[in-house]
């Protein structure tokens, strides 16, 4: 027998980086879940939460902390989105008001208007680039709407910085990509301390000048924070709505039937942005640490362990969802149960407004043109763990 010193990697093992994997991730948890709704992955030493209750369970009881190695965030400390327990809903509570359902709606108008400008340069026939010219574009001026700052001539450098520290939460991050989002993220805190200070100057009413304020009055937030709370702000208002905005057309588009429902108005819009959400939910996962020894169902996870809470998984559990748990299904009833936004104290802050997005776009583009199809097109898909194509390309037919 002739050896090589060379160990063969194993076929089985779970690889989230393989081109199969990201064009098809749910294939492969459909697989695992079926092993077992909750399990130790030798490959990475974390937990995978991988059925409905586990994932609602994991998300709701187990704390966010930092997990072990290199301080992925070295330049945004003591971010209370990142803390549990009164050191996070406190500081949370600031700007709340600002994302109920009700408040977000004062939005609609001025996204209307962006999305109307972009779809009014379009001519019958012509193309979309969903990502390019909407996925950015829209989610990008909202957010320094909402903040009070202004909109960059060119924000192509910010665009990168902020995708690259987004990257930062990949629980399975190559080596060489985690020191290139670290290198991006020192980049955007020095453009966000740039333009906090540059309010300090202008406090308004806006939600920038709130959160400065805050920080100088020290209670609700401390000075050191303001930069850190802004930072997830950029983080969350930008890419998670270009990337869902994406999966939604796609998902859309593959499934002529469904779009039918919707051009004829037999399923109503904000309904099938629920739906939608279920099926591609661009955040595939949230990670946990064990800060104790907890308990879900028949499994106990022991104190310090990484666990990986698989919301791709949860959101086709067909123990929740029913046999056509992998089907598009504009009608189902149940589809407003999803995880897409997460669960318990840590849920997207800002889910409201990407669904007002959501709702806008996918309105405008059926309005316009109702014979929209898919560009012929070979689809590049990046991430693991916020999932969207780097393009979409649709081909607007009135």
């Amino acid at each position: 027998m002739t050896t090589t010193g060379v160990a063969e990697k194993d076929p089985t093992a779970f690889d989230p980086h393989t081109d199969d994997y990201l064009a098809d991730p749910y294939r492969r948890l459909r697989e695992l879940r079926r092993q077992g709704s909750s399990h130790l992955d030798p490959g990475s030493g974390m937990w995978f939460l991988l059925s409905y209750d586990s994932v609602g369970d994991g998300l709701a009881q187990i704390v966010r902390n930092r997990p072990g190695g290199p301080d992925r965030h070295v330049h945004f400390p003591a971010n209370p989105f990142f803390a549990d327990g009164p050191e996070h809903t406190i500081p949370r509570r600031l700007i709340a008001p600002s994302f109920t359902n009700r408040a977000v709606q004062r939005y609609r108008a001025v996204t209307e208007e962006i999305v109307d400008a972009i779809l009014g340069e379009k001519a019958d026939g012509s193309e979309l680039r969903v990502v390019e010219e909407v996925g950015f574009t829209l989610p990008y001026r909202l957010t320094c709407d909402m903040l009070g700052v202004d909109v960059l001539d060119d924000p192509s450098d910010l665009r990168d910085w902020t995708w690259r520290s987004l990257e930062l939460i990949d629980a399975f991050p190559y080596p060489e990509q985690l020191e290139a989002n670290i290198a991006a993220g020192a980049l955007l805190a020095e453009h966000l301390h740039e333009v906090v200070e540059a309010k300090r100057g202008h406090l308004a009413d806006d939600l920038l000048s709130t959160i400065i304020r805050a920080g100088d009055e020290g209670e609700v937030l401390q000075p050191q924070q303001v930069d850190p709370y802004v930072h997830t702000l950029y983080l969350a208002g930008m890419h998670t709505t270009v990337n869902q905005l994406s999966l939604s057309f796609h998902a859309l588009f593959s499934h002529p039937d469904q779009w039918a429902l919707l051009r004829d108005g037999a399923v109503a819009v904000d309904a099938a942005v629920e739906e939608l959400l279920r099926f591609e939910p661009t955040a595939q996962y949230m990670r946990r640490t064990a800060e104790e020894e907890v308990t879900l169902g028949d499994v106990t996870i022991p104190a310090g362990a990484g666990v990986v809470c698989w919301i791709a998984s949860a959101n086709r559990d067909e123990a929740e969802f029913g046999p056509t748990a992998d089907d598009l299904d504009l009608t189902r009833a149940d589809a407003r149960h999803h995880l897409a936004f997460g669960k318990g104290p840590h849920t997207c802050l800002g889910s409201w407004l990407a669904r007002l997005e959501l709702e806008v776009v996918i309105s405008a583009v059926r309005d316009r043109f109702p014979r929209t199809t898919l560009a012929p097109q070979e689809l590049v898909w990046e991430s693991n763990v916020i999932r969207g194509p780097q393009e979409l390309v649709l081909e607007l037919r009135a």
